[in-house]
């Protein structure tokens, strides 16, 4: 090998999601991280903004496609990564990374996707389907998982599957139809969620819908029904899929073990206060 080539980068498949960023904008940023950690990411960008799609995007490695947003972030999941798999048929058999553009907006994005993206080997060898990503500890309402009995969940602004978990993303949907969420009905209609564990249904409720709650989403009370619908669901896929990667798989979190755990608290700490600095001087992050 001549002395000045360098081996390919390894390259890890991508479903992104954005919404208040431009799609070349997280494009940008995202390969700005993985470079830095030796790998290329290669996809489909889901824009679920429709104002904000382009013909193409200046990085040819990502397709670009317009989501519904019916499901908030994870509709554009399901369409990307249906996308992804028609046209990268070798993505079946591979780990495929999931973010949204909060990864950038609210996260610290550099320590968590570096994180996910260094257990990229570690998950692609496990023998079991396979997460990983932020474990956030369930506080309030629902102790634990419904179905896997576990404290704690992977938060769902940047997690990576392997190849044997992607039939359990792909089976979010069904399981949504047979909880009743995916009806008519309200979130506050009694028969919304029938089927759902009555922790979880009214943690939902709670973050959606109850006055005085200290969960409530503080877009909630603005919010019409139909936009509380697609909330709550998006946020029970979050929980459903760590309770099935939970019950019959591997979690990984990156933040395992009290240096870890302190390691990304204080990044998004600082993250955010320097987006709060940011903003009072006009600066754009």
């Amino acid at each position: 090998m001549n002395a000045t080539s360098r081996p390919p980068r390894r390259e890890i498949n991508v479903v992104a999601v954005c919404y208040q960023r431009p799609a070349d904008r997280v494009a940008v940023g995202l390969q700005r991280i993985a470079q830095h950690h030796g790998v290329a990411l290669r996809g489909v960008i889901v824009c679920n903004r429709s104002q904000q799609v382009q013909v193409r995007l200046q990085d040819s490695r990502f397709d670009l496609i317009q989501g519904s947003n019916a499901l908030l972030d994870f509709s554009g999941f399901f369409e990307g990564m249906e996308r992804l798999l028609s046209t990268r048929s070798e993505a079946a058999s591979s780990n495929i990374l999931f973010v949204n553009d909060t990864l950038f907006t609210k996260h610290a994005a550099s320590c968590i996707l570096g994180r996910v993206l260094d257990l990229d080997v570690f998950l692609e060898r496990l023998s079991a389907p396979a997460i990983s990503g932020k474990l956030d500890p369930y506080r309030a309402i629902c102790m634990r998982n419904p179905w896997s009995g576990h404290s704690g969940y992977i938060t769902s602004f940047c997690f990576l599957l392997n190849s044997l978990a992607l039939p359990l993303m792909r089976q979010l949907p069904a399981d949504a139809h047979i909880d009743g969420l995916l009806g008519d009905a309200e979130v506050g209609d009694l028969g919304w969620g029938s089927q759902l564990p009555h922790d979880l249904r009214e943690m939902l409720r709670a973050h959606l819908l109850y006055p005085g709650s200290p969960l409530l989403w503080p877009a909630a009370r603005s919010s019409n029904s139909d936009l509380l619908r697609r909330k709550a669901a998006s946020s029970y896929f979050e929980h459903r899929l760590s309770g099935h990667l939970g019950k019959s798989g591997v979690v990984v979190p990156i933040n395992a073990g009290p240096r870890s755990i302190a390691s990304v608290a204080l990044n998004e700490r600082m993250a955010r206060l320097s987006r709060a600095i940011g903003a009072k001087l006009g600066v754009s992050s």
